[in-house]
């Protein structure tokens, strides 16, 4: 008897066991056959995948790629590692090893045929949509209410909606701020203890202007407190985070959205190049009169780096981000929310994570998830490291990170599983509310959205248009983005330059498919 006979033996010995063990009914866990894209998996692979865990031998280990942030050391993260296995093991017979991948590392292991069974994935990371469309992901549509039920009570209607492509799922979206806010953040011993200003919870975009100002005056006098306040606002040559998160973007490299202030109104369903319209060109103006004020580093197009400081900073966050600002940073800041809160499909896929469609293991991989996204020491240790060496929980039940912690063990949080589901982060100096995400949740009750939840643009007719047009955004957006470059003039030549590029064939195309997905919704 060869091997591959005697496996299938004895899982299908395994099989009826079970369905003895049970009155009849195989167990839901171990009940759905194995899945995979590759034409090599073998029937031997969908016998292993369909016997219980914990009769399956060896532990599975789990590839994982993952965003940034690795781990100092391989002994750190093994030490992760092992600490999460004595949790998942025992449940599953699983266990994870994460790799740590930049994105353009990880789009060519999916492109290569590297093998992993869990990958980050969203709209600015990996691209979602364009890999799902190219096959690399797994459908989970059914898998994730027969198999992982828990996992999918753990998130509204809305947001799985929001990880379909084609309608199907294709993803498991991170539960955390899934409906896109901005803030304001500003250092709070220059601008509270010494210059005696009021951060208010809330403020437009260009309520900023008068703090930016103060700033620089207290340096230009020589004020102690103001010594690195030369530029308030220090930029690199990203520029400025977030100029266009009042859109509800569609295509970003055609810069292509729906104003959310157009929402209700007679143009809710027209599709927008943003740099036209007021929303976004008004945000670029003002950049530029900070700049030409000397608010704004001026080397900030050139730069990659800046450094940790700035007095004023902004950043997409929530209710309680101050903290994790605050502890990220070293130095303590006060967040004043200036957008939002908007959903949208971009904002629900801010963080996902797909299970390979050519893995041997996507059941037990979901089931992972499932842990991963409902286990909440599981998911502390995943974010914060072992307990006892890298954090500690305080007496108010907030995690507090030792400085082994934040010398050697600081990955993404927000890409890993449930945000809201870790222990909230405690910061020096910083009023923590462990109950920070229902207040966050509740917030969402009042979010404006467009109607494009689950719609995808299939680029396939202007794909060439887009790569032109890329190009060109590229050309423009570092001046405009750090305040460099006149919008007055230079917006009209970017313009030009798009639609000799296609811009407009790409915006009819766009607005084609757009208006066919909200007519079939009716």
């Amino acid at each position: 008897m060869n091997k591959r006979t005697l496996s299938l033996l004895l899982a299908l010995l395994l099989v009826v066991s079970a369905f003895a063990g049970c009155g009849g009914t195989t167990p839901a866990a171990s009940s759905a056959p194995a899945e995979s894209s590759s034409a090599a998996a073998s029937s031997e692979a969908a016998a292993t995948e369909s016997a219980p865990a914990s009769a399956a031998g060896e532990p599975v280990e789990l590839i994982w790629i993952m965003g940034g942030g690795a781990p100092k050391t391989a002994e750190v993260q093994a030490a992760v590692e092992a600490k999460l296995a004595e949790i998942s093991v025992p449940m599953i017979n699983a266990k994870i090893h994460t790799l740590y991948y930049d994105g353009d590392k990880t789009m060519l292991a999916l492109s290569s045929g590297e093998e992993y069974d869990m990958v980050f994935t969203c709209e600015w990371f990996n691209n979602f949509a364009v890999q799902a469309a190219n096959g690399y992901f797994a459908d989970l549509t059914d898998k994730v209410t027969s198999i992982t039920p828990d996992l999918f009570k753990t998130m509204p209607a809305i947001v799985w909606e929001g990880a379909k492509v084609g309608g199907k799922i294709f993803a498991i979206p991170v539960k955390k701020d899934y409906a896109a806010e901005m803030f304001w953040r500003f250092d709070k011993a220059l601008f509270v203890d010494d210059l005696k200003m009021e951060v208010k919870d809330r403020m437009s975009f260009f309520d900023i202007e008068p703090f930016l100002k103060a700033a620089k005056d207290a340096f230009t006098k020589g004020d102690s407190v103001a010594a690195n306040a030369e530029f308030p606002l220090h930029l690199n040559k990203g520029g400025l985070a977030g100029l266009d998160a009042d859109f509800d973007m569609i295509n970003r490299d055609a810069l292509l959205g729906i104003p959310y202030s157009a929402v209700g109104g007679a143009d809710e369903n027209k599709v927008v190049i943003t740099v036209e319209h007021k929303d976004m060109y008004d945000r670029l103006a003002a950049v530029h009169s900070w700049f030409k004020a000397g608010y704004i580093n001026q080397d900030a197009a050139t730069v990659d780096d800046t450094g940790t400081y700035s007095a004023i900073k902004n950043g997409q966050g929530f209710y309680g981000a101050d903290a994790i600002w605050t502890g990220g940073d070293g130095y303590v800041q006060l967040i004043s929310k200036y957008s939002g809160p908007y959903l949208s499909t971009g904002s629900i896929r801010g963080s996902m994570n797909a299970i390979s469609a050519g893995s041997k293991n996507i059941d037990l991989a979901l089931k992972m998830q499932e842990i991963v996204n409902t286990n909440q020491e599981y998911r502390d240790i995943l974010r914060y490291g072992v307990p006892g060496t890298h954090w500690d929980k305080n007496d108010k039940g907030l995690a507090q990170r030792t400085q082994d912690g934040r010398d050697n063990y600081a990955v993404w949080p927000f890409s890993q599983g449930s945000y809201s589901l870790s222990s909230v982060e405690a910061a020096e100096g910083v009023t923590v509310d462990p109950n920070m995400w229902q207040v966050i949740f509740d917030g969402y009750k009042d979010a404006v959205a467009t109607k494009t939840i689950g719609f995808s643009f299939d680029i396939a007719n202007v794909e060439t248009q887009i790569a032109a047009c890329k190009v060109i955004k590229d050309k423009y957006m570092t001046g405009l983005s750090t305040g460099t470059i006149d919008p007055s003039t230079e917006v009209p030549k970017m313009i030009k330059e798009l639609e000799a590029a296609g811009i407009r064939d790409i915006q009819s195309e766009c607005q084609k498919q757009y208006d066919a997905y909200v007519a079939s919704k009716k």
